[in-house]
């Protein structure tokens, strides 16, 4: 317009309308092309954008009407008056090809920006997976599931362009959401569990076999019953038939998801959940559910191991009156006492199976000494001494139950060196057998035994003070001491376990 002098209307292709004149800047008057039919100027539309090349159209004499194509779908249209149309037509030309040369820089540098995103969002999955795995080699036993999930999914939303991302486990009676999470990127909003557990009970059977996913859902008659939801996706965890649970991603976050018309197709999966989406969802589901399975079989395996404890320290209970429910007061006890002294949590419970297993070499002492009702003679309480050595041997050939040597062997030593069986003194005695130590002797003294009766929690405390520094450690018998409340209602609160009796199969009729 500046060139000519005058304005220069602007045309423009639409799928809907089809040639459609532009509204401009220019504050000149437009122009008139009355003279040119809207056929013609139509077919000229057509023919420019056909052929990529500017045409001049013969109004009257040494004025035309010149066409200048503007990419595929926009023709610029001006007035002239010349007497050289064909030097004009070639300089609308290069013009024409220096728009155009400048409008598909313009695509390619958006395009690269955008396959630039796309590579790195692909790298940050990888990333995401590999931190996954990593988690899943280290945390075994350690990381509870909804530990492993509350760590990842911050990253698992990000990665996945979610708004919330919810994890919800199957019960039988209801489904739960474990754990949640939504981005900072848009206006935080309260979490809605109940929202992603409808979705869940609505669309779980469609995801027999594959991730459902929903765009735009808002828009359908069954997404109306889901106010917020726009998109979603929802990925079993486990097997399809029957899941433990389901990731629950909503809202697809992009940047321009209110104009997504106006990009090409390549740039759809920037504002809908796709495939590849709910395929990193669909491999963080399986390493989820392969965490939970294997956190399945070590409870099971736990379990195993504690029966077998339980079992053993049974069998000592049969053989020696005196040590029913002993042991499994020592445990709870030690475990007490050892939280005060700062155990973690995991030691603690260790140690309560030490203290469950710590007697259990009295299996291999004689029956008549265990239960003598009367003091026992020099010979017989050597006798009774060994059972820490049998102890050991019973379950030294157990690599899972290594960790309950040291206090087995060791319970009986004491701080001045004086104890046995291997008459260790101060901190050479496993904190494992100083922390049992303390707790076997206040439940021996306050137990009923063959030969007496258990004396008062008053006389065994002010036995176990006397022994401080000498007998007993005396940062255990302090922090015993600390927790006295607490040892007293754990004594008065236990009850020993019912045995199970077995009902006897009745005998079969005889055959008439």
């Amino acid at each position: 317009e500046e060139a000519l002098g005058q304005s220069i209307e602007l045309w423009m292709l639409s799928t809907i309308e089809g040639w459609a004149r532009q509204e401009t800047t220019s504050n000149q008057a437009n122009f008139d092309h009355n003279e040119t039919s809207s056929l013609e100027l139509i077919e000229l539309l057509d023919k420019v954008t056909r052929n990529g090349k500017s045409l001049a159209l013969l109004q009257s004499p040494s004025q035309y009407l010149v066409a200048i194509p503007l990419g595929s779908q926009s023709v610029a249209i001006a007035t002239v008056l010349t007497d050289s149309p064909d030097v004009f037509v070639g300089l609308a030309n290069i013009s024409s090809r220096f728009f155009c040369q400048q409008e598909e820089m313009s695509r390619l540098r958006e395009e690269n920006d955008f396959f630039l995103k796309q590579v790195c969002d692909d790298f940050e999955e990888l990333t995401f997976l590999r931190a996954m795995a990593e988690r899943l080699g280290l945390g075994d036993s350690t990381h509870t599931l909804e530990q492993l999930v509350k760590v990842s999914l911050p990253d698992l939303g990000k990665s996945a362009h979610a708004e919330k991302l919810h994890l919800v486990l199957a019960f039988e009676d209801e489904h739960q959401v474990l754990a949640s999470w939504q981005t900072d990127e848009i206006e935080r909003t309260p979490q809605d569990p109940a929202t992603a557990r409808l979705l869940v009970e609505y669309y779980q059977s469609l995801g027999a076999q594959q991730p459902v996913i929903k765009n735009n859902c808002d828009s359908t008659t069954p997404g109306q019953a889901f106010p917020g939801v726009r998109d979603f996706i929802i990925v079993p965890v486990g097997e399809p038939e029957a899941p433990i649970g389901w990731f629950v991603a909503i809202n697809r976050l992009a940047e321009y998801k209110d104009k997504a018309a106006d990009f090409p197709e390549w740039r759809l999966n920037q504002h809908e959940f796709g495939t590849s989406e709910a395929s990193l969802l669909s491999t963080a589901a399986a390493m989820t559910a392969s965490h939970a399975n294997n956190l399945s079989l070590f409870q099971e395996r736990e379990m195993l191991l504690v029966n077998v404890v339980r079992t053993l320290v049974s069998a000592v209970e049969a053989k020696d009156l005196y040590t029913c429910g002993h042991s499994e007061r020592v445990a709870l006890y030690a475990k007490r006492l050892a939280e005060q002294v700062g155990y973690s949590k995991e030691a603690c419970e260790l140690l309560y199976l030490t203290g469950l297993l710590h007697d259990v070499g009295k299996i291999a002492i004689n029956d008549a000494i265990l239960n003598k009702p009367g003091r026992l003679t020099n010979e017989e309480f050597a006798e009774i001494q060994r059972h820490p050595d049998e102890g050991w041997k019973i379950l030294h050939g157990l690599q899972q139950l290594s960790y309950v040597l040291p206090g087995v062997l060791h319970h009986h030593e004491r701080i001045d060196g004086k104890g046995y069986p291997d008459g260790l003194a101060d901190q050479d005695i496993p904190l494992d057998g100083r922390v049992l130590a303390v707790a076997d002797a206040y439940d021996a003294m306050t137990s009923d035994r063959a030969y007496r009766t258990g004396m008062p929690h008053e006389k065994a405390i002010s036995i176990l003070r006397d022994g401080s520094g000498t007998q007993w450690d005396s940062d255990a018998i302090e922090a015993f001491l600390a927790i006295e409340p607490e040892i007293i209602n754990i004594r008065e609160q236990y009850q020993p376990r019912e045995k199970t009796s077995r009902v006897p199969t009745p005998a079969s009729s005889p055959a008439l």
